[in-house]
């Protein structure tokens, strides 16, 4: 995901690694970057697939190791087999610090990166894919119609950014997917996006039942193409990424809203106002890995066997929510007892 917010946590320091080396860096007006990586026996990243984002390790200013999070996307002409990848980084996120330690990086760096998870797979079985981004949510969108466009797929890109100047990956989508973009590089492009993702998803009088949105960018951004898309599209065809907690995250984030009982091994424990689960959990030395603390990257997941939770993360669906997943960084419960278990096959 590109730039989903991560806090460090000491869970994180005992991962494998693997190092990459930076090949080329290009800076966008001073305020975003496309960094490429390749992997130092030229071979592909195991586990790597379109919409997944790794786990960057850096080292703040002051020397303080942090852990971000960031779309990854192939660089390679023909796939990856190259071992070329890329990330785009904005100053938009500086606020985070991992943002600051990134755009910093120049060739010949090493980056040590772990854990290539997806929580924004492309679907299977769909006939057409409607890909729409907006500033850096172009990262995990790009990375989608990479794979689209290496299996022949129909699909169709649409790339809103306020001028062609920031619109950083232009190049490479027209490189790949020439045919089947459509750029909106204009500030106050907003009042054409409803129509202009209404006439990509009437194209060629697709059947909705098999046509899937994918969208990526700010959250308001992101809640008008859902609310457009929802017209005409099932909810479980539409999938978008966050790279920032909602105000429901940060809500279950501050925790303020009364106690509950979660059960787990066996053990009865408290939750009081003011913790997490996940606080909760580590307190009783049942540690969960853990990255961003605010329900966006999916890391402490968790899955409930009984009780009704209440969701208030930023990246699981609903019909992952149906399965069982629960962020226990940010959620709560409706009910006064939760009964979870460790989550098994990684949200596959």
């Amino acid at each position: 995901m590109n730039a989903m917010n991560a806090a460090t946590t000491s869970n994180v320091e005992t991962q494998a690694t693997v190092p990459l080396t930076v090949v080329d860096v290009q800076r966008t007006a001073d305020t975003i970057a496309l960094i490429t990586l390749r992997t130092q026996d030229g071979q592909a990243l195991p586990g790597y697939e379109p919409g997944c984002h790794i786990d960057a390790h850096l080292t703040t200013e002051a020397g303080e190791p942090i852990t971000r999070q960031y779309s990854l996307f192939t660089m390679s002409p023909t796939g990856n087999e190259q071992g070329l990848y890329g990330v785009e980084v904005t100053r938009e996120h500086f606020a985070y610090g991992g943002a600051a330690a990134m755009y910093r990086l120049e060739p010949g760096d090493t980056l040590r990166i772990s854990a290539l998870r997806n929580n924004f797979p492309l679907a299977k079985g769909a006939s057409r894919s409607i890909l729409v981004g907006a500033g850096v949510g172009i990262a995990p969108i790009f990375s989608l119609a990479r794979g689209l466009a290496l299996a022949d797929a129909t699909f169709r890109v649409i790339y809103f950014a306020s001028s062609a100047e920031k619109a950083v990956l232009s190049h490479l989508i027209e490189e790949y997917c020439a045919d089947r973009t459509r750029n909106v590089f204009a500030s106050g492009a907003r009042e054409q996006q409803a129509d202009i993702v209404r006439d990509a998803i009437r194209e060629h009088g697709g059947d909705p039942e098999t046509t899937h949105l994918y969208v990526c960018g700010p959250q308001g951004f992101m809640d008008g193409v859902i609310e457009v898309a929802g017209e005409t599209l099932p909810a479980r065809n539409i999938h978008w990424e966050a790279f920032r907690p909602t105000e429901v995250a940060l809500a279950g984030n501050q925790c303020a809203d009364g106690a509950f009982e979660i059960e787990f091994r066996g053990m009865s424990m408290e939750v009081p106002e003011g913790k997490s689960v996940l606080d909760v959990l580590e307190e009783e030395d049942l540690p969960i890995m853990s990255q961003c603390a605010e329900g966006t990257c999916g890391t402490c997941v968790m899955r409930v066997v009984e009780g009704t939770p209440d969701h208030r993360d930023s990246v699981f669906t609903e019909d992952q929510h149906e399965q069982g997943a629960f962020a226990t960084c940010v959620s709560r419960s409706l009910s006064p007892t939760l009964v979870l278990e460790r989550w098994r096959n990684a949200l596959a």
